[in-house]
């Protein structure tokens, strides 16, 4: 009997010393996460895993080594650690934040949308950092409207990033929203005055317009050469004049920056305009 007893008494010793290893480990990963030993806390939770029956562990433990493996550099580990958490059922924001990082890292950039998505859809905490991924998403898959719906939600700061404007002039101009990519080519300009997609959007603008103008009343005096039309006519010359050379500003600008065929033609045809056959000639020998 005495003999009995004494195995028991081992086996509960046994078995508490075990809890307390397991316990251990535990503890261990999450102070060396905390101190920022990444490496040595992956390792902790290794063995409190190894240790410990799957269905014990809770899917938490799973997430937090999960981001702590990220953290380590281990992207394999921590993507089969988030696996085992979802297994559970489990979720937080962090997690999905993690996980997001990661797919950028791998350039899977439809799984970093779902995970930046299921943010938005079921934390409140969605961060400045969040909604500007997004929209930067949004823009690059040409999904223009959800691209649109985020902007309103960026701050302030975030939209007056130079980057930022210049996605959302490219926005604004698939969606064909000529008053708004008039007003943010400007403050494009203001920033970076060489700004190749501002300076194209508003040289051709004030050549289109003049030139529009132009054909428009030539074609109107054309039919109606009457002395009051004559000077009707070079009245709204003068007014695509000024067009033109509102719109020889930026085209001089962006002859600077790429001198050549591209833009050769609106040269030619404004110098035509001008009367100066020398100078469109000139760029005429530009064009193929």
């Amino acid at each position: 009997m005495r003999i009995l007893w004494g195995v028991i008494i081992i086996l509960i010793f046994v078995a508490c010393g075990g809890s307390k290893v397991l316990v251990s480990n535990k503890d261990n990963a999450e102070t060396a996460a905390s101190q920022g030993n990444f490496s040595q806390a992956v390792d902790a939770w290794k063995l409190y895993f190894d240790q410990t029956a799957i269905e014990e562990v809770a899917g938490a433990n799973f997430a937090d080594a999960a981001k702590t493996a990220f953290k380590a550099g281990n992207i394999k580990l921590a993507l089969s650690w988030f696996d085992q958490a979802r297994y559970k059922n489990y979720a937080d924001a962090g997690m999905y934040i993690t996980l997001a990082k990661i797919f950028n890292e791998k350039k899977n950039i439809s799984k970093e949308l779902t995970a930046l998505e299921y943010i938005i859809e079921n934390y409140r905490e969605s961060s400045a950092q969040i909604n500007s991924r997004l929209f930067d998403i949004y823009s690059e898959i040409e999904s223009f409207e959800n691209a649109l719906q985020v902007w309103a939600n960026l701050d302030e700061t975030t939209k007056n990033e130079l980057s930022k404007l210049d996605i959302y002039f490219h926005v604004q101009r698939e969606l064909k929203d000529s008053t708004v990519c008039d007003s943010v080519s400007l403050v494009l300009l203001e920033k970076d005055p060489q700004n190749v997609e501002a300076l194209e959007w508003n040289a051709k603008k004030y050549y289109w317009k003049g030139e529009n103008r132009y054909q428009s009343e030539m074609a109107i005096y054309n039919k109606k050469k009457t002395n009051r039309q004559y000077k009707i006519l070079l009245n709204e010359l003068d007014k695509a004049t000024a067009d033109f050379k509102r719109s020889l500003k930026y085209f001089d600008k962006l002859w600077e920056i790429e001198p050549g065929e591209k833009y050769a033609s609106y040269f030619a045809n404004i110098y035509a305009r001008f009367g100066d056959e020398k100078k469109s000639k000139l760029y005429q020998k530009y064009m193929k």
